[in-house]
């Protein structure tokens, strides 16, 4: 019973030094009593943009499709991952498992500083409108789902349909944006 009682009051006594903000306690600080840069953990972001690409990576390799890990560049940030050396795929055996997998990597920059994209967002939503007043059905892209948006526009959008493709020239000749 005494050990019991002296190993509570050691992890006790022990909590309480090593959970202390007093001045009298080394501190990783930058001596002026704040915790200093090297304290802390690298950026958030950076940290969510390579758990979200590893995310996608796997999902890709549960559906089959061969991907290299994500790899980081001198700046700290993930780069796009691509298919495995070697490993060849069509485009249309692509579509569905990048269908699939890309919700991972929505909102995941590559290093590039997020653009104002309220503009290209209007241009294709009036090329969606364009689109839909000439009786094809699409989905209007946000600033968030863009770059899946184009994504999806060029894979599923029936580019072999000569009413498609007449419909789509009218609208892009309109100046409401290329997506091809």
């Amino acid at each position: 019973m005494k050990k019991l009682l002296a190993l509570v009051a050691a992890t006790g006594l022990l909590a309480v030094a090593c959970g202390s903000d007093s001045a009298d306690v080394a501190t990783l600080g930058d001596g002026d009593g704040s915790k200093g840069a090297g304290a802390t953990a690298a950026p958030t972001t950076v940290l969510d943009d390579e758990a979200a690409v590893m995310a996608f990576t796997q999902c890709m390799r549960d559906q089959g499709i061969e991907y290299m890990d994500p790899v980081m560049d001198s700046e700290g940030n993930v780069q796009k991952p691509g298919l495995a050396e070697g490993f060849t795929i069509t485009r249309e055996k692509l579509k569905a498992p990048y269908q699939e997998c890309s919700k991972h990597l929505e909102g995941v920059t590559f290093g590039q500083e997020r653009e104002d994209v309220s503009d290209l967002v209007d241009q294709k939503i009036a090329l969606t409108d364009c689109l839909r007043d000439k009786g094809f059905d699409l989905d209007d892209p946000t600033a968030e789902t863009l770059s899946q948006w184009r994504i999806d526009f060029r894979m599923e959008y029936d580019w072999d349909d000569p009413a498609a493709k007449q419909a789509y020239e009218e609208c892009t000749a309109a100046g409401l944006g290329d997506e091809r």
